[in-house]
């Protein structure tokens, strides 16, 4: 097997795939030789990827549902968001995997795939070794990082976690065309929790118990916040679970490296998982294009990647906010979407938005809670 390669793809989740698609679509790219590098096939739905988005996007052929109605549920009402030419959609990675694998067989010999562990990546040589053989890349695009990352005492780290069932009931239980981001009629002693209940059909649906918290919970009390829910808000005391999905996100301000050496860092790693949602797909897709403009144009900046400092610093805010809880965060999260249109806050969250949206949202955030918060991220 060849052992020189122009470009190392290490790690073919989503944010490896999602670049090396838009690799293989480039034309002044044909010619260079990609190694993809991960642990074994990818044949199980491992993950769903839930995002907005206008429009076709560049994966819409993989899209396994979208909605065009979305709520968000609070004890203290109900709001139905004004989406405004947004769809909330929905991939499920073992589409995704079967999509880009079967772009990957027909590339040929353009793309190597090597199954295996990598135990070392040389960010000044670009070599990685792979269960005990070397393979040389130009660019080692890699989801892996080099070094666990330490934290300043200034920096926060809270986790998304959640555990999803995807049920199914006997009789029409759920309205298919509309979706709830947020359902945050649940206990909240453990943090900001809320239920995310995406329907399949009028029969079937994904429910998923959602925290942002410092720490995870046993198995046992995801079990039991999707029982009490499923009984206690969805009303339903028969259904079966056809299958179950687990999941922790790092939530922090932490500044990953983009690049480094020969090394340029993918999805999480590479810092593209938003720090105040655990959002990732989007990102992933903007940084993906990014950089194959870089590799097309040889320019270095494109290829070091950079988020806008403003957006860190909103990140960090809200960040602050959610792990001081000195406003619940149901509470925050809630008073964000019923005081904005839901269109404003999507770009908001996409680091899309432009200043003076963004000051519209700061002004009818609960002030004094967020004030306090920039005060301490700004000193």
């Amino acid at each position: 097997m060849n052992r020189q390669f122009d470009y190392i793809i290490a790690g073919a989740g989503g944010a490896g795939l999602s670049l090396l698609m838009r690799i293989l679509d480039e034309p002044t790219l044909l010619r260079k030789k990609i190694l993809l590098i991960d642990r074994g096939p990818k044949t199980a739905n491992d993950r769903t990827w839930c995002f907005w988005e206008k429009g076709n996007g560049y994966f819409e052929e993989t899209v396994y549902r979208r909605w065009d109605k979305l709520r968000v549920k609070h004890p203290k009402g109900n709001i139905n968001l004004s989406m405004n030419g947004y769809s909330y959609k929905m991939i499920r990675s073992v589409d995704f995997y079967q999509h880009c694998f079967e772009r990957i067989r027909n590339a040929g010999s353009r793309v190597q795939l090597v199954y295996g562990s990598v135990t070392e990546i040389k960010d000044d040589t670009g070599e990685v070794t792979v269960d005990g053989f070397t393979y040389q890349g130009g660019i080692v695009f890699s989801s892996i990082l080099l070094a666990p990352p330490q934290l300043k005492p200034t920096q926060h780290y809270l986790l998304q976690h959640f555990r999803g069932w995807w049920i199914e009931t006997a009789q029409d239980s759920f309205d298919p065309d509309t979706a709830d981001l947020m359902d945050f009629r649940v206990p909240q002693e453990h943090g900001c929790t809320f239920v995310y209940v995406m329907p399949l059909s009028p029969k079937k649906a994904l429910v998923e118990y959602t925290l942002f918290s410092e720490k995870e919970l046993d198995s046992e009390q995801y079990d039991s916040g999707l029982k009490n829910y499923i009984q206690q808000n969805l009303g339903l005391d028969s259904y079966s679970i056809k299958e179950v999905e687990n999941g922790v996100i790092p939530m922090t301000n932490y500044r990953f490296p983009g690049k480094q050496g020969k090394v340029i860092f993918l999805g999480t790693a590479g810092g593209q998982t938003k720090a105040s949602t655990g959002y990732t797909f989007s990102n992933m897709q903007k940084h993906a294009a990014a950089l194959v403009r870089g590799l097309v144009l040889n320019n270095p900046q494109l290829l070091a990647g950079s988020n806008s400092s403003r957006f860190l610093l909103y990140d960090s805010i809200l960040l602050r906010v959610l792990k001081e809880a000195k406003m619940p965060g149901a509470d925050v999260l809630f008073s964000i979407f019923k005081r904005n249109r839901a269109s404003t806050v999507f770009r908001f969250l996409d680091n899309d938005s432009e200043w003076y949206e963004e000051a519209g949202i700061m002004i009818k955030a609960p002030w004094r809670v967020f004030t306090s918060a920039a005060i301490a991220e700004i000193m």
